[in-house]
């Protein structure tokens, strides 16, 4: 770059008579000055020669013609066509007769166009730059945007735009994001006057550090606002906040601001004065850190409280793994909980849980000690000591004496644990594994354990294939014939490809289709088939795979074989220690060896069908549950039948629903005494309101219905009781909750 910048001083001419006076001091400046900040990354310098050459595009005939006269080119001579691309780039001809780099000649022929490259990339402070409000004689902004660019001949279409509006009423700016497949760039545009016109245009103008929505902030001056630091999570989030009406619905704005979170120095933070504001960072592992920067600079600006959300919150087109963040086992926690914008049905729930799941500003350094984003020092603990607070048994809602606990499949197949099932062959793995996704597709019972909702499931068929697996589910599905609208919309099949979900270009690709198809489980039925590598010797693949897919908010499965003696899975031990759920199976040839069997077994083991009994040997959704098992027999052409134990606490039958034959007592629904907009309630605490719209609960019995945890039941009962939308009626015992 030296030589050939030396080259083009040493060869230039020492005046240059035939260019104009202005293409001369423009000439000057480039020469004097350092390359824009912007240009320090060579995708946006050449974003903006794309701009600057679609820009040339739109001359007319004479506009083009004085241009060329301008930089010192014989028109004549150019031999601009319309069929020739490179006779027709205006750079290219600016780059030989200025005798200049094709950057500089960039910089030459954008600014004697109007163009700017700062003012493609950044926003300014308020301030000179700061456009009037428009005359009320004027109804419309034109917009100069081109629809699509072509940055080093890769098409990018203008994909989403956002706005900003005056206090008359007027577009001040736009918010433009160019894609091209999976990439993609955002570029502002400011307004400007142009031919006597008021219009929006790209590279023309400073535009100044607005927040978005800045003038509803100011029509409702208590409105909370969630401040989203990453553009693609601003802009999707925003769309699907208009469409949905979130605003008019629940009262909560979504804002952000260009340039996302490096715009915070430039930024105008004075119009969240008043505002309670949640700022929600982005997912990388210095976004996060920094959020706190923001919550003070928030505060600082007049914001009434400032919270931080720091589950990720992610848009369809950003990466769903963030290098920049250690593995360890905090990610499982962090990742567990992330937002996908493309699965969310109802955006006003989703804004409401922003604002309800958000950290206090002064805890938030303490929750990033608790993931492993920070760590304190030792001063910092020393002098935290003072803080520490102390409870009374009396402050803490605990679980009522008496009560128990019920594991469902929603507590124990979720993205923050991985579930292992092994055992011999012929042991029913594959029966155990389809009954179970069919149970979670649908809704319904299996084993015992209760499916609270239908979940969308993905099976990796490695074992049965396609047509074994139809006739498997029909089978299954006999117990709940109702289930089968929902099993067919919910669950998907990938039968027997010769897959290998350890291979790079496969993993990816299953990653995707899994994203695509908005799954919520994967089931991978078996390693020796999927994943042969890990089922024999180093599962650290596997799990690399697998820590992806439960960061996509997916949790998975696996079903794998025992070694020759049965008594351990084949592999590595790793299997078994990176697993939170480790379920094994013994089918008919283990159980009718045994010595101690009891008669009804005994007899089972002589029926056809598979017998399975499953062990739990591993769990941490509820740690009390290791070591129980329960017996189950598959008649032929019939659903499962309960033969002895169970993996379920006292009180919960180990019968599935579709397979009991007792009646049981229903109260009457108690009906509400007062309306309640249900798009107010978050998904759990709609949960929690239906169960209780049916019934009188205690608590006990309200986590057995929702399947929710007792710590996060009990915020969600102080929340709704504080609002007044339950009553909490007698104590210790005869604590029971009804809706008001």
């Amino acid at each position: 770059m030296l030589n050939e910048q030396s080259n083009y001083q040493r060869n230039m001419p020492l005046s240059i008579p035939d260019i104009s006076p202005d293409v001369k001091r423009i000439l000057a400046r480039v020469d004097d000055l350092s390359l824009p900040p912007a240009f320090m990354a060579n995708f946006y310098t050449d974003v903006f020669r794309s701009l600057v050459e679609w820009e040339c595009s739109m001359l007319d005939a004479g506009e083009r013609q004085q241009v060329l006269m301008d930089l010192g080119i014989d028109v004549a001579s150019s031999r601009v066509s319309k069929t020739d691309k490179r006779e027709e780039s205006l750079i290219s001809l600016a780059s030989s007769s200025l005798n200049r780099s094709p950057l500089q000649a960039t910089l030459v022929v954008g600014e004697l166009l109007g163009l700017k490259p700062e003012y493609c990339f950044r926003t300014f402070p308020v301030g000179a730059n700061a456009r009037p409000p428009l005359s009320p004689r004027i109804s419309s902004v034109a917009k100069k945007i081109p629809k699509q660019l072509f940055v080093k001949d890769s098409p990018y279409t203008l994909a989403d735009e956002d706005y900003i509006h005056d206090f008359a009423g007027a577009i001040e700016q736009a918010v433009c994001c160019y894609r091209h497949g999976s990439k993609e760039f955002f570029l502002v545009a400011g307004r400007t006057d142009f031919e006597g016109r008021p219009v929006l245009r790209i590279g023309a103008t400073p535009a100044s550090a607005w927040l978005y929505s800045r003038t509803r902030m100011a029509d409702d001056r208590e409105a909370p606002v969630l401040l989203c630091l990453d553009m693609r999570v601003a802009m999707h989030f925003r769309k699907m906040a208009r469409e949905a009406k979130v605003f008019e619905r629940v009262g909560v704005i979504v804002s952000g601001c260009f340039g996302g979170a490096e715009a915070f120095d430039a930024l105008h933070y004075k119009d969240l004065a008043g505002h309670p504001v949640v700022i929600v960072p982005g997912s990388t592992r210095e976004k996060l850190k920094g959020a706190e920067e923001w919550a003070k600079r928030c505060a600082k600006e007049g914001a009434a409280r400032v919270s931080i959300y720091p589950w990720p919150v992610i848009a369809p087109s950003m990466p769903v793994l963030d290098a920049s963040c250690p593995h360890g086992p905090w990610q499982k926690e962090l990742w567990g909980r992330a937002v996908y914008l493309d699965r969310v049905e109802l955006p006003s729930k989703l804004a409401q849980d922003v604002c309800h799941q958000s950290i206090a500003t002064a805890d938030y350094r303490g929750w990033m000690a608790s993931v492993g984003l920070v760590s304190v020092p030792t001063e910092e603990v020393r002098e935290s000591k003072g803080t520490i607070p102390f409870l009374r048994l009396g402050d803490i809602q605990g679980e009522e004496p008496g009560g128990t606990h019920v594991l469902t499949l929603d507590i124990l197949i979720t993205s923050r644990y991985t579930t292992l099932i092994w055992g011999c062959s012929n042991a029913g793995k594959s029966w155990v594994a389809i009954q179970l996704a069919l149970a979670m597709a649908g809704g319904f019972n299996a084993f015992g354990l209760p499916a609270m909702a239908p979940r969308r499931v993905c099976y990796l068929d490695g074992e049965v294939g396609k047509e074994d697996f139809k006739a498997r589910c029909d089978q299954l599905l006999q117990d709940n014939p109702d289930a089968q609208v929902l099993v067919n919309q919910n669950l998907s099949i990938v039968p027997q490809s010769g897959l290998n979900i350890l291979d790079g270009g496969c993993s990816r690709e299953v990653i995707e289709l899994l994203r695509q198809a908005k799954a919520d489980v994967l089931v991978i039925d078996n390693l020796l088939s999927l994943a042969p590598s890990a089922a024999k010797s180093n599962a650290d693949g596997l799990f690399n795979f697998v820590r992806q897919v439960e960061q996509a908010g997916i949790a998975v499965i696996i079903v794998h074989h025992s070694g020759k003696d049965g008594t351990s899975f084949k592999g590595s031990s790793d299997l078994a220690s990176l697993s939170q759920n480790v379920i094994r199976l013994d089918g008919r040839e283990q159980l009718a060896s045994l010595e101690d069997k009891s008669p009804q077994l005994e007899k089972i083991c002589q029926a056809d069908g598979p017998v399975v009994r499953m062990t739990v040997a591993k769990c941490k959704a509820a740690p009390q549950l290791e070591r129980k098992s329960c017996t189950y027999h598959l008649p032929v052409g019939s659903g499962w039948r309960h033969i002895e134990g169970s993996l379920a606490d006292v009180g919960q039958s180990p019968m599935s629903e579709g397979l009991s034959s007792e009646p049981r007592a229903v109260e009457p629904p108690v009906v509400p005494t007062r309306d309640v907009d249900m798009d107010s309630l978050s998904p759990d605490e709609e949960k929690v309101f239906s169960a209780l719209k049916e019934k009188k609960r205690s608590r006990s019995e309200l986590e057995t219905r929702t399947g929710l945890k007792a710590d996060k039941l009990g915020g969600i009962l102080r929340n709704l009781s504080d609002r007044e939308i339950i009553i909490r009626e007698g104590r210790g015992k005869s604590t029971y909750y009804r809706c008001a």
